[in-house]
């Protein structure tokens, strides 16, 4: 059950939960007006990080899915910044539609992401690539921080 709840989904789940919290729930508001710009550049940072990390593990030809082993290392591009850009990536996409829904409530999404992939994706994927790629990974994991 757990692998089901691939990081897209967990994503998906809380950004309805986000939308419905925020509508029925929104307990207060964040700023007199809804945050729009900064909202939007959120989500189009986010969604730009998800889509060059993505297309990078397309072109090397390695394994996207985060409860399968990865077959390569992927340290350049937006991987030489972050180790995990995909989940800044979808953080920063449910922190932008938080400005935007603009409710304390809505702030739930993000938070939530930020943990469970602090707490279960990524340290899952850092023993498994431990494990597979040892001394390159120890070097990379040294020189580059796990978020940003």
């Amino acid at each position: 059950m757990h692998r089901l709840l691939i990081p897209p989904v967990l994503w998906l789940i809380l950004l309805l939960a986000m939308a419905g919290l925020s509508v029925v729930a929104p307990v207060a508001t964040l700023f007199d007006a809804p945050a729009e710009i900064p909202g939007w550049i959120a989500i189009a940072a986010g969604l730009a990080l998800q889509g060059i990390a993505a297309g990078q593990f397309v072109k090397a030809r390695t394994n996207l899915h985060a409860f399968r082993d990865p077959d390569k290392l992927i340290t350049d591009g937006v991987f030489s910044f972050s180790r995990n850009p995909m989940y800044l990536g979808f953080t920063l996409t449910l922190a932008g539609a938080a400005l935007l829904l603009n409710t304390v409530s809505a702030l739930i999404g993000p938070l939530v992401f930020f943990a469970v992939a602090n707490l279960w994706y990524i340290p899952r994927e850092e023993r498994i690539a431990d494990k597979l790629f040892g001394e390159p990974y120890r070097a990379y994991r040294a020189r580059v921080r796990r978020w940003f």
